[in-house]
């Protein structure tokens, strides 16, 4: 069994760099977790934040350990999960749009409804193309010639949860402060649809890719 070495600052800095720049940027998470922030607030979003911030890094942990060879050796399975991801993104941001703004006329404080939980949001990270995307870059970056792969693959996925969480906090964060502008159910509806644009904005690059 190969010594296990502790990461140096040259291997750690280049993940924390990619990390933040995958996390930090708009895409299907992100659009999650501000539309949850605008429509339920911070403290009812905590589980859908808690969901990706575990199911990604889980998602990373699978492709290091051998998950993402499969995808090499059988590229009919990483297509039939791009295929079925980009449906499932069309799916969801044609609920975001059509979602229907409750409670304003009462000047309720909180959308009506239930929030994404934990266990859909993680589960989302299976069909969200742009995690499987950032997994396999990752490790095919990062992890591919380590003397101990499997060692690697945790360290990288420790570290994109310890990114995950801030992230999670910022865009959730972002959502709570765009709800206060939310006072009409005209507002509410263009935001809405602004977020599900967004989405379907962001499986671009996979779907051109």
């Amino acid at each position: 069994m190969p010594p296990i070495e502790p990461p140096s600052l040259d291997f750690v800095w280049p993940v924390v760099t990619f990390a933040i720049v995958a996390l930090l940027s708009p895409g299907p998470n992100t659009v999650l977790l501000t539309t949850s922030g605008a429509s339920f607030g911070f403290r009812r979003s905590l589980p859908a934040m808690a969901g990706i911030c575990f199911g990604a890094p889980l998602l990373i942990l699978a492709v290091g350990l051998g998950l993402g060879a499969i995808l090499e050796t059988v590229p009919a399975t990483r297509i039939a999960i791009e295929v079925i991801g980009v449906a499932y993104m069309l799916w969801l941001a044609w609920k975001i749009a059509s979602a229907e703004p409750k409670g304003l006329d009462q000047n309720l404080k909180q959308a009506e409804g239930r929030p994404v939980g934990a266990l859909q949001a993680a589960l989302l990270q299976w069909v969200n193309p742009k995690v499987w995307t950032m997994a396999v870059a990752t490790m095919g970056a990062y992890g591919a010639a380590a003397n101990n792969p499997t060692v690697q693959a945790v360290i990288i996925a420790l570290i994109f949860f310890l990114v995950c969480v801030p992230a999670a906090v910022i865009w959730t964060g972002f959502g709570v402060a765009v709800r206060r502008l939310l006072a009409t159910r005209r507002a509410v509806r263009i935001f809405n649809t602004v977020m599900a644009v967004l989405l379907v904005a962001s499986l671009i690059p996979i779907v051109a890719g």
